[in-house]
């Protein structure tokens, strides 16, 4: 049976754009099972492992060798850069403290709102169970009394944020359980949750 490689696979393997087209065949052409509304370009791994061995591909690739070192730096100083943004973030991270009851009011009320707003007449923000409304005031509280809104913003899309985010995401969470003691098994489940799970913002 033939395998197939993705365009993110040969640009894995040093293809560029411009290389797929002038050293492969045309790609077959596929539905992404990700999102049907884009396309996927599929060559076969036969096509590509013989391209490779021919001398044009090898000299492309030597060429490319100082710009992808020089990449490989910039990347790497950027990521140090993050790691600095990172910490000073997190030793900076308040929450600010209120009435528990409260806190809970509030969020039961932006929910509910949310819920009207968007139409959503049936859902069971109006009845929910002890649970669910722990992890809403969590959240409640990590987006509207925290600076957790505020450090997302000014990082995204910076070099490091996938490994940035999920760090100080639980810091935040960590820090939310110190000041109100109620929540912490919700904040450790959601710590626990955003550890195994690769969370997009």
């Amino acid at each position: 049976m033939e395998n197939y490689l993705t365009k993110t696979e040969l640009k894995q393997r040093g293809w560029t754009e411009a290389m797929m087209k002038q050293l492969l065949p045309e790609p077959m052409i596929s539905v992404n099972p990700h999102c049907r509304r884009m396309k996927m370009y599929l060559w076969k791994e036969s096509d590509v492992t013989q391209a490779e061995k021919k001398q044009d591909f090898q000299e492309r690739i030597e060429k490319r060798k100082p710009h992808q070192e020089r990449a490989q730096r910039a990347v790497k100083t950027k990521q140090e850069k993050m790691k600095t943004i990172l910490l000073a973030a997190i030793e900076k991270i308040r929450v600010k403290k209120m009435d528990f009851q409260k806190v809970t009011r509030l969020a039961l009320s932006a929910k509910r709102n949310w819920y009207l707003y968007t139409g959503q007449w049936e859902n069971t923000a109006f009845s929910p169970d002890e649970k669910t409304i722990q992890r809403w005031t969590v959240n409640y509280i990590r987006h509207n009394l925290t600076e957790y809104d505020s450090f997302l913003f000014s990082v995204k899309g910076k070099t490091g944020i996938s490994f940035a985010y999920p760090l100080y995401r639980k810091a935040v969470l960590e820090k939310i359980a110190d000041v109100y003691p109620a929540l912490r098994e919700e904040c450790d489940k959601q710590a626990a949750f955003n550890q195994n799970h690769e969370e997009i913002w």
